[in-house]
């Protein structure tokens, strides 16, 4: 059996997606793409340093146009990707 290799990550590392598994006032949440890990990604609050949480790949969207943030702590710099 060849070796495969697991499929790349949906979204790139610090990009700004929306979380339409979790709400907030009718609207998805968004979040900064962290990492792919055992099926799930891994977001973390844009702009807070609040804790992390896991969403399913297929509930998310990527921008239109796609952002990038790297910052944290209230500055989230978002910029084009």
């Amino acid at each position: 059996m060849p070796d495969t290799q697991p499929p790349p990550p949906p979204f790139q590392l610090h990009e700004v997606v929306r979380d339409f598994s979790r709400l907030e006032d009718g609207k998805p949440r968004e979040g900064v793409f962290v990492e792919l890990m055992l099926g799930k990604v891994v977001l973390r609050p844009l702009g807070e340093t609040g804790p992390e949480w896991w969403a399913d790949p297929a509930r998310l969207r990527a921008l239109d146009p796609r952002e990038t943030a790297p910052g944290t702590c209230g500055q989230p710099r978002r910029r084009p990707l």
